[in-house]
Parts: C-alpha cells; structure tokens; sequence
C-alpha cells in the first residue's frame, strides 16, 4: 500500500474508497514482523535519568518494492508524530508544553540516504531531517556533537535511515567504510537506536568490524515466492484481503489460484505493485459502476502500464491488406503475453522469466565482495576518520 497512514476518520466527508484503499496500511506477515523488530530495538530507550542502555543499529534488508520495508519505517514513524507548540494548542496532541520549551518534539527522525551516500551527504540530510543545515567547516567532533544537542532538543530516540544501501561503494571501499564509521559514531555519542533500511546490498557494512559489534541481529525481510508453499499461502491471504478492503458489490475472486497467480506473474509478487493495479482497477470500477473485478479489466490495467510508442509502418500507397487477417490480429494481439488473459501454458513460462529477472535484479544489487578491500585496509591501518573526506 502507499505509506501514508490511517485516514482522519472524525471528518463528516464520505470517504473516497481509493483514498481508503491507498492509505490503509496492510498489516501482512512482512510488514508486522518488521515493525515488531524495531519494537524491540525502540524498547531499549530508557527513561531520562534512568541507566541508559547501549545504542544499537537494527538492519531491514529486502527486495526492491516487495518487502515492505520503506512502509514498515513509515508505519512505525506514524504512530509517533511530531509534537509542536501549536499542535499542543490545537488539542492534537496531550503532551506537556514543558517538553516543547527548546524545541519540537521529534521521537523519531525519518531521512533518506542519498545516492552514493558521503559523510558530507549523510550529514547534511541529517541536519536536514532536523530542520538545520551543517556547516562545511565544521570537523566530525562538531558535527555528532551538533546532532546529539538537536536528538536531546526534540526528545529524539531513534533516528530512522532509509535507502541505506545508497551507503554501500562497490567501487569505493573506503568510502563505505567512512560512512560505517560515522554510523558508528552517531551510535557511540548521540546514544539513539538507529534502524538502516535498504537492498540486501546494504548488508556489505556488517562485514566492517567497528560497526559489526553495534548492529542487531539483521531483519531479512523475503518476497512471498509463489513457488513455495507459504509463499503461496501469504500472496493468496493477501489477495483476499485487498478483495475485502475494495468491499465492491460483488466478489471478484482475486485470491482464487487461477486469478492468485496471474497476480503474482503480473506483479511479480510485490505488494506495492499489487496496490496499485487495485487502486487503478477501483478507478475503472467506479468509472464504469461496475460490479466486481474481472480478469478481464486487470488485463486492460496491466496494459495501460506496459504500453510503447512505436512508429506505424510506412506502407506503399497501392498495398493492399488482408482485412480479415489484420482483424484477427488486432483480435488476439497483446493477448499471449497479458498474465491475465494468457493460456496456462504461455504463463507459466512468462512465470520463469519473471523469476530469471528477479534473480538478474537481485544479483545486480549485490555487492561484489571477492573484490572488498575490507581487510587490505584493516591490515594496513588507515588515517584517522574525518567527515568530508573523498566526498
């Protein structure tokens, strides 16, 4: 589903049931068991004035759009929103203004890691998440003591980095071990829990000693597989209930195989993918005031997703046409390769390249670890961390 959370449910306005439908986060096996480990991380914050725990990072690695990573940190930062002096004074909130004298209250800090992430870049989004912006000269010593008086200012206990692979240089080592290091840092001086999200190419930090001993035990968070038993399970449950959430007059059956696994060879399995050929398909359903979902309209969404431009021939102007062929294939053309309308046998083999292509993306976000220079520069001893090196 999309990341925004729940709908304001005390307006007197109808709600619009796609507004519904994309704002209604699906609470699936993926999603709970992510949110539930940063639960546990999040239980290590000790009370002011109490013996403070160490801070630890916690690691959600998963597929790019079918593990529900990005909506497990949003859902989770939803249910702890900023508090504002004028929040507090609108009733929004039942917090003290007491804890808004310096600043406001910000529990949890949500940025994302830039592309290519620098300690400069990481910096500054930090800053920026904050609502402050770094000075270039300040030295690493300045810039972590700068962030712990913003996380102490705003009562923050976690700070929550998405895109985190955007950490990781296969072709810079060094790079990607700065930034391990100023996580590191973040984690020893500020003294917040930290969770990083991202591609499984993200899990590269764990193999840098001065980071490995602060992390969690790493979330991995898999696609559901329809060619495994619970993968099956879940996709189906999945489906039936998105069904329910549409509520539409009359039942389409998307959870039943046939249409369960066109789905899957459609969408690949990834939920966020699913959401959205819904929320289009409810759009056509309310267009049309139709009755229920066929396969016959998923196949037209499915299209409206995949469409080319591509130049009409150049014909002579004499050429004549067999119009009883050409109407014939305008009949069944784009039907053979639509997972929803194909023959069972043209989707199962349009299931094997979509596997092919999964596993071709996936190995394509993998860091190249037999070329790592983890242990060269471990061995020979590098200079002392500053923040903007190489940046």
């Amino acid at each position: 589903m999309d990341q925004d959370h729940a709908l304001n449910t005390t307006s007197s306005e109808p709600a619009d049931p796609i507004v519904v439908f994309e704002t209604t986060v699906l609470p699936h096996p993926n999603h709970m068991t992510a949110k539930a480990a940063i639960a546990r991380l999040h239980s290590r914050c000790r009370p002011p004035g109490s013996r403070p725990l160490t801070a630890r990072a916690l690691l959600i690695v998963g597929a790019p759009g079918a593990a529900g990573k990005t909506t497990a940190l949003k859902d989770y930062w939803y249910d702890y929103p900023d508090v504002t002096l004028e929040g507090v004074a609108k009733g929004a909130s039942s917090a003290s203004t007491d804890a808004l004298r310096d600043a406001d209250v910000r529990r949890i800090v949500y940025v994302e890691a830039p592309k290519k992430t620098t300690q400069r870049a990481l910096v500054a989004a930090l800053s920026g998440a904050f609502g402050y912006k770094a000075s270039d000269h300040w030295d690493t010593s300045h810039i972590i003591d700068k962030i712990e008086e913003y996380a102490d200012e705003m009562h923050t206990e976690m700070i929550f980095i998405d895109e985190g692979h955007h950490m990781v240089w296969s072709k810079s080592a060094e790079q990607t071990e700065d930034v391990a290091e100023f996580i590191k840092s973040l984690l020893n001086r500020t003294k917040r829990q930290i969770v990083i999200a991202g591609l499984p190419a993200l899990l590269q930090i764990t193999r840098y000693p001065q980071l490995h001993r602060r992390l969690q035990p790493p979330m991995i968070l898999t696609p559901y597989n329809w060619g495994t038993r619970s993968g099956r399970i879940y996709f189906s449950s999945l489906l039936d209930t998105f069904e329910k959430m549409l509520d539409l007059p009359e039942p389409s059956g998307l959870a039943t195989h046939d249409f369960a696994r066109r789905f899957y060879v459609a969408t690949g399995g990834e939920i966020g993918i699913v959401s959205k050929y819904l929320s289009e398909a409810l759009s056509h359903v309310q267009a049309s005031n139709l009755r229920s979902i066929s396969k016959e309209l998923m196949a037209e969404v499915h299209d409206s997703w995949d469409r080319t431009y591509e130049p009409e021939d150049v014909l002579d102007f004499d050429a004549v046409l067999d119009e009883v062929a050409m109407v014939g294939q305008a009949a069944t053309s784009g039907v053979a390769d639509n997972p929803f309308l194909c023959a069972d046998a043209r989707l199962k083999s349009l299931w094997t390249s979509l596997q092919a292509d999964r596993d071709a993306a996936m190995a394509a976000n993998r860091v190249d670890t037999d070329n790592s220079r983890v242990t060269t520069l471990k061995a020979t001893g590098r200079a002392a961390f500053t923040p903007f090196t190489r940046s």
